[in-house]
């Protein structure tokens, strides 16, 4: 990616602008930096075009994941809806459930009550059936009886002359008592036929009653298993309904978490895509600055050429330069390089360059030093700003580049800034304070050194260059 490939045209920028004397350089070599300027703005407008090229991508790219994040929405909002609506069909079964459960156990107590009436009705039948014996015996007996009475009458001729017997008495009392016993006699016989017939009856009616209550009985037994059968298969394919609708929620229920899910993944996404895209307008506005910088110098060093040539027009000899020389400043701090930069600020070391044991082991590109809250942080050599603004992970940030020594150097997490894009500064100036501003975890100040322009892949280590 060539996110920063801005800064490699800082070189040929800040040579031009830290160039104080008119006369050190030839017309030829300030016409050189012109033509190397005029490369440079052109690699800045390609990558400007890239960066807006990618601009309109991340553009396109948010729209489309707000247009799937719409749809999914919505897709969401629809199986809500089909969960309630389910959720509702299951509460009406588990409501149909329960009813039928509450039917079914009514008609089992039916059941047992009804099997109860026919355990009473057995007993019942078996005292009527040995009644219906007794009656039986006692019919039977008595047919005994009269069959015994006619065979005798039929012996006698078949009718038995009663004023005969009464007629034939020998006194009076005689008569009374023949007239008494052919009464008794004829009642007899009366009150057995009567009795017989009666028996007969009621034996008829007990069997009778008997079969009548048998058969109620059967039937409401048959139909009270038939209802328990019905409400059986009624609550068999209730609990089958739940099932499916149990089945359907739990796909609703899955299609909602991925979904869900979806939707997450889509929302962090759009953050991500807008962070990129902050991240490129944070490029262009760079370039516009880079931009703006070069032009600057084209500027500067066709003057210089046009003073060059006005000067050797005036005079017949070279004028001579000067250069100046910053201050030096730094801390306590001791590191044993090779002394080409100085420490930038003072405090302890709280963090050196390379891999970390902490933080998922990442590789930390620079070196802390930490110390309070707006320690002055100065400049590690001379050289221009290529960068003075805040960023969302290093805070309120410098970059400045360092013409003699080909390197950049970063300053991150100030609390304050005191410079601006474009401006030279001597080693050992005041930049800003040290802070806490960004990504950052305490009062520090964040240092980083890049061979050349900075390098999205991590600099060097700072102590080879420090003393």
């Amino acid at each position: 990616m060539k996110k920063y490939f801005f800064l490699i045209v800082s070189t040929f920028v800040i040579f031009t602008i830290l160039s104080t004397s008119v006369s050190a350089e030839t017309i030829n070599e300030l016409q050189d930096k012109v033509n190397e300027l005029e490369k440079d703005q052109q690699s800045v407008q390609s990558e400007a075009g890239e960066v807006k090229n990618e601009v309109q991508e991340t553009k396109e790219k948010i729209e489309e994941n707000q247009e799937m994040q719409a749809q999914t929405n919505s897709e969401i909002v629809e199986i809500d809806s089909k969960l309630t609506t389910t959720q509702n069909k299951l509460t009406a079964k588990e409501n149909e459930i329960a009813t039928t459960n509450n039917e079914i156990t009514e008609t089992e107590n039916e059941i047992t009550k009804t099997e109860e009436e026919i355990t009473q009705l057995k007993e019942d039948i078996e005292e009527l059936q040995a009644e219906i014996i007794a009656l039986q015996e006692k019919i039977d007996a008595r047919e005994e009886l009269l069959k015994n009475r006619l065979r005798s009458i039929q012996e006698s001729g078949g009718n038995i002359n009663y004023i005969e017997v009464i007629l034939g008495a020998q006194s009076f009392g005689d008569f009374i008592n023949r007239a008494t016993a052919v009464n008794k006699i004829m009642d007899s016989d009366k009150t057995i036929m009567e009795e017989q017939q009666a028996d007969r009856e009621k034996l008829e009616k007990n069997k009778q009653e008997l079969e009548e209550s048998k058969k109620e009985l059967e039937e409401k037994q048959a139909s009270l298993e038939a209802s328990k059968k019905e409400l059986e298969a009624k609550k068999a394919q209730l609990v089958a309904q739940k099932s499916e609708l149990d089945s359907i929620k739990a796909t609703l229920d899955q299609q909602m978490n991925k979904k869900q899910e979806l939707m997450a993944n889509l929302e962090h996404e759009e953050d991500e895509l807008h962070t990129h895209q902050m991240s490129l307008a944070e490029q262009q506005e760079t370039l516009n600055n880079q931009a703006a910088i070069i032009e600057k110098a084209k500027k500067e060093a066709q003057q210089k050429i046009n003073q060059k040539i006005q000067q050797q027009q005036q005079q017949q000899q070279a004028s001579g330069g000067s250069s100046s020389s910053g201050s030096s400043s730094g801390g306590s701090l001791s590191a044993g390089g090779n002394g080409s930069l100085i420490w930038p600020t003072t405090g302890r070391q709280s963090s050196g360059f390379g891999p970390r044991s902490f933080n998922g082991g990442s590789y930390h590109y620079g070196l802390d030093i930490a110390n309070g809250t707006g320690t002055p942080v100065s400049a590690a050599a001379s050289g221009v700003v290529t960068r003075a603004n805040y960023s969302p992970s290093y805070g309120n940030v410098i970059y400045i580049y360092h013409v003699d020594l080909d390197l950049t150097t970063v300053y991150a997490h100030l609390n304050s800034i005191g410079v601006s894009l474009g401006q030279s500064v001597s080693q050992g100036q005041y930049i800003g304070g040290m802070g806490n501003t960004g990504e950052s975890f305490g009062s520090h100040l964040h240092f980083e050194v890049h061979q050349g322009s900075w390098s999205y892949h991590g600099g060097v280590n700072p102590i080879n260059y420090l003393p």
